[in-house]
């Protein structure tokens, strides 16, 4: 590892454990041994991927973020708070909820991949937004990433790109959602989707609740079809297809555009004759 990207991992790795109050209980909590910590906070020594990915798990943050020059990890600081700063006493329900979360990962494996999310945009009427999405494992949960490149018609400059991530579970023999928008902390959306028991998923389709862009901020609800495009993607290409488009776009999918509006029902997943 040069020592450019040694360095700055090295000052971003003091910043983000400076907000715990014990270099020793935060070891035992990460399962680093101590003493080969303090090689990593002196630069003496450089994680492997797999301790890599555990220290960057256990602040929250991704593994280029921890990469980046010192100043621009500092402007991430300041946004997101570091994650493990405090002990949070959990309630009694929601540790049930997240029993019931590592549960649902079984039966939740088969939909890992990405998708493309479609849903009619709540700040800009006639619209479909089309967002990216990735489901995947971590530990013993089922957990998602979300992004949305959002430019309105006749705004000039580039698209504003709005990150979001959460957790999946099933309850109520229904897929549910929950993320928050990881810069700010300031946004959360719920989705509730149609459980998919075919051995393979093309197709999940449900409701996706949140609250618009606009200067009021409604909360507002759609209609949101989350389409399969495969475990391994061109991700330049998949985020680029991320954008709003039309309701008359030839872009959007008829069988999509179907279900996304009222010319649909709410409480059937796409199937038969709308293909």
């Amino acid at each position: 590892m040069n020592d450019f990207t040694t360095e700055n991992f090295t000052a971003n790795l003091k910043i983000a454990a400076s907000y715990y109050p014990s270099i020793s209980e935060m070891c035992r909590k990460l399962g680093i041994n101590r003493q080969q910590f303090m090689k990593y906070l002196s630069g003496a020594s450089f994680p492997s991927r797999y301790n890599m990915r555990r220290i960057c798990d256990f602040f929250g943050f991704d593994e280029y973020e921890m990469l980046l020059p010192h100043e621009q990890f500092q402007n991430i600081v300041r946004l997101r708070p570091v994650r493990g700063a405090e002990d949070v006493t959990m309630p009694p329900g929601l540790a049930g909820m997240l029993t019931q979360a590592q549960r649902s990962r079984g039966v939740l494996s088969k939909t890992y991949g990405y998708y493309h999310k479609y849903y009619l945009s709540f700040s800009t009427p006639k619209h479909v937004l089309k967002s990216l999405v990735f489901i995947y494992g971590w530990n013993e949960y089922t957990l998602y990433k979300r992004l949305e490149r959002l430019k309105r018609p006749g705004v000039p400059g580039p698209p504003d790109v709005y990150k979001y991530a959460g957790m999946v579970t099933v309850a109520g023999d229904r897929m549910h959602l929950l993320d928050q928008e990881v810069i700010t902390g300031a946004e959360l959306t719920q989705t509730a989707l149609f459980m998919n028991y075919r051995n393979r998923v093309s197709v999940l389709t449900g409701l996706t609740m949140g609250v618009s862009g606009g200067d009021a901020h409604e909360p507002s609800s759609a209609r949101v079809v989350m389409e399969y495009i495969g475990r391994s993607v061109n991700l330049r290409q998949a985020i680029s297809d991320c954008r709003l488009y039309p309701l008359d776009s030839t872009s959007i999918p008829r069988r999509i555009l179907y279900h996304l509006t009222a010319s649909g029902r709410i409480n059937e997943p796409l199937r038969g004759k709308v293909f």
